[in-house]
């Protein structure tokens, strides 16, 4: 099993409606292939972990890579674990807001 973490910086600002679509499609598609993880986002900035079965790993993150909403994408991690973090979550999130 394979954990990734990343980081990338948004094109612009996700209203709450755009982050509530991404997060419905993110989970949808997460629990299709078993992967699990968590999205913080914070302004234009998002830090996600994605975690499960290294094929769907690679494949969901070069799908992230090629999406036009964002850019700037830098891996911070990429192993192999032998468990799962976020085991219960298709995908946690959370948004940091300033003030």
């Amino acid at each position: 099993m394979k954990r990734l973490l990343y980081i990338s910086t948004a094109r612009s600002i996700l209203h709450a409606s755009e982050l509530d679509d991404l997060l419905l499609k993110a989970r949808e598609a997460n629990s299709r292939v078993g992967i699990t993880g968590l999205l913080i986002v914070g302004g234009r900035r998002f830090l996600q972990v994605l975690e499960g079965a290294d094929e769907a790993i690679a494949a969901t993150y070069e799908r992230i890579r090629h999406d036009p909403r964002h850019f700037a994408l830098v891996k911070l991690h990429d192993k192999e674990v032998g468990s799962r973090a976020f085991g219960s979550w298709a995908m946690g999130f959370e948004q940091v807001v300033d003030g």
